[in-house]
This record gives structure tokens, sequence and C-alpha cells, in this order.
């Protein structure tokens, strides 16, 4: 652990209301059975003192942490400008010059941001706030402030502003930029703000393997092509999760046997198990189905989490990538430019160049592209 010569306040900012997560409190939200709140807490533990929430809602679901909670002084959500004003008076109340924020929804911060973020403000003594810069952007909310700028930032929110960039132009700045200093291929700094970003923090951190979706019109053959592809992936030694969606009820047990008749009599879930196999059922409370993004984390999880890569049949809709599966005789248009997220296609008469264009009846030049977009080598 570094050793600091100065120790600084820090707010971690969780009063935002979630609305691309569902409306719900983010911090509060798991990855990996863990909060999201509780990964900034490991990272700054040890290096800031005393630690500050900002939570405007919800009060209880906070408390068990153990912080100083600290709300918004302008009511009406306003952003995180109004969380930065609460830590900024929080600060000068605990008679601290200088005070951290952070957000809550950043698992991966760089282990030495905060000697580095001191550092640069003992470098420059006349700044008033030292950003984190990483990419070529900057993060204002990822942030050492000066408390005397409180008043300034209180009469700048008073008068409508509401973005951080704007308040900051008037401000001195220092930046540190963390390419410089930390190595890393992703993006130390990547905050979570949808369920498709559980789902990439997931495989960053090496708990879920690649995971794309087959794409096409009814009768372009995807469960065909779905089932070679992991004949051939399992041939090789590659171990493939699939997860299919059926839009209608169906039954995996059949009447009569006794897994059919417990969860008839209302067994919630059923899981049954032999030396070659185990299968767990579970009934969906009111009909609500579970989004894609619960079952793909399934397979971060013992003991179906040994799988080099996730096949996915259905979810047409959702934000996953996806190969398209064409077959001309069926006469309908190619999905790909309405579907950003379609990387290739593969059709048995494919004359695309805005994208790579696959035989489908080449199974094995198909395989070989997968596995060298997803590293399965």
């Amino acid at each position: 652990m570094e050793t600091l010569k100065e120790i600084i306040p820090c707010v971690i900012l969780a009063g935002g209301k979630g609305r691309r997560m569902g409306g719900k409190e983010k911090a509060l939200i798991h990855l990996l059975d863990r909060p999201l709140l509780s990964y900034v807490l490991e990272k700054v533990s040890g290096k800031v003192a005393p630690i500050a929430l900002n939570i405007n809602t919800n009060f209880d679901n906070f408390q068990k942490f153990g912080y100083k909670i600290i709300k918004d002084p302008i009511k009406g959500h306003l952003g995180p400008l109004a969380g930065i004003l609460a830590s900024l008076n929080w600060a000068k109340e605990i008679n601290q010059d200088w005070v951290l924020t952070l957000p809550c929804d950043t698992p991966f911060l760089p282990k030495n941001l905060v000697q580095s973020m001191v550092e640069a403000k003992n470098k420059t003594p006349e700044v008033d706030l030292v950003v984190a810069k990483s990419r070529g952007f900057n993060h204002p909310v990822i942030a050492l402030w000066k408390s005397d700028i409180n008043n300034k930032l209180q009469n700048a929110l008073n008068e409508g502003v509401r973005k951080i960039d704007i308040f900051t132009a008037q401000l001195n700045i220092s930046y540190v930029d963390f390419d410089n200093i930390q190595n890393s291929e992703f993006d130390p700094f990547t905050n979570l703000n949808s369920p498709q970003d559980l789902i990439l923090a997931q495989q960053i951190l090496g708990k879920l393997p690649p995971l794309f979706g087959l794409a096409g019109w009814s009768g372009s053959g995807k469960t065909t092509l779905s089932t070679k592809l992991i004949r051939n992936f399992t041939k090789i030694g590659i171990n493939v999760g699939t997860l299919k969606h059926a839009h209608h009820k169906f039954d995996i047990d059949k009447p009569g046997k006794d897994s059919y008749n417990l969860r008839k009599a209302g067994a919630r879930p059923i899981i049954i198990s032999s030396k070659e196999r185990f299968a767990l059922i579970q009934e969906n409370d009111q009909n609500e189905e579970k989004s894609l993004f619960k079952m793909v984390e399934m397979f971060s999880k013992e003991p179906i989490n040994k799988c080099d890569i996730i096949v996915v049949e259905g979810y047409k809709n959702e934000n996953i990538p996806k190969l398209e599966v064409h077959r001309s005789i069926i006469n309908k248009p190619f999905l790909f430019k309405n579907d950003k997220n379609i990387f290739a296609i593969a059709s048995d008469n494919a004359k695309v160049t805005a994208i790579p264009s696959l035989d489908l009846n080449n199974i094995n030049s198909i395989t070989n592209f997968l596995i060298h977009k997803y590293s399965l080598e």
C-alpha cells in the first residue's frame, strides 16, 4: 500500500437516479455479488479520510456502510455539480482545504489515483482543481477540489449552470493523464451506466467470457448455424455456453415426473442432479421475464462458469455483438444497416463490403473468423 504524507477527505457521489439502470440505486447494483459502491471504497481505503457518501434518497440502504451521509444542498436532482457542492461544503465544515470526489460506478480506479492527484496538487499550489484524464477525455467528477470555491459553485448553480465543464472553465485546473502512468488495456475510469456495461465489467474482471448473438429473419438458419458452430468449437477444445430465448411458455420436465409434480406443488427453485448432469428449474415471479443481462450473469457463477464463449440466440433487439445470418431464398433485406451491433454477415449470397461477409455454407471459415475475433486460439 502506498504511504501518503497527506490524507484528504473523500466523497463518493451516489445521488444520481440511475435511469439507464432501470431507476435503481446505481451504487447498490451488484457486480459479481458485490455492490458497485464497495469497489470504489476498496480502491481508496486507507488512502483518504474521512469518507462521506453523497446520497439523496433511500438513506436506510446506505447506513450499513457506516460512513457519513451528506445530501445535495439544493433540491431537485440537479446533477453531479450539486453533489460536488455538498462535498465542498462538507470539507469546509471539517476544516479541510481539499476534497476528492469520485463516482460510485467506477470499479476499476487506478491504485495510484490518490497519490497521483495529491502530487499534482502540490506541484502547482495555485490550482483550484485537479482532474483525472485518460484516453483523451477529462473526468471532472474524478477530481480533487479546493474547498474554498464552494461559494463560487453555489452562485453558478443559482444562475442555472448544470454542466461541470461550464463551471470548471473559470477555474485554474491541473490534469493528471493516467495513460502515462497506468498501463492498462481498458480505461480505468470506465463507468457503468447500463446493464450492458455490467457485462463488460464482468468480462474485464475475467469472470465472464465473450459473447455474441445470432441475428436473422425467421427461416435464415440461425439454429442450424449455432449447432454447427458449437460442434466445431467443441472439436477443438473450446467450451461453448448457449443462451436461447423462447417466445412461448415451455416445460423442460414431463408431466408425471417427480420434478414436474414438485414444481407444480410450488417448489421454487428445483435442482435436479445426477452424476451425468444437473438442471435448475425456476419459475419467474408474476410472469416477469428475466432480462438478457440477468441471464448472462449466471455464466459468471459456479458451477456453469466454465465456458470460453457464449452464443446467444434470440434477444434480437438487445445491445450485444451479433453475427447476422442471411439466406437469399427468404427474400428479406439485410439487418446490419439498422443494427450497429452486427459485426459480420454469414450469407449464402452476400455481396456486402461495409462489414465482413462470410460464406454461410463454409462453417470452418466462420469458425476461424470467430476464433480470431475473440482470441480463442
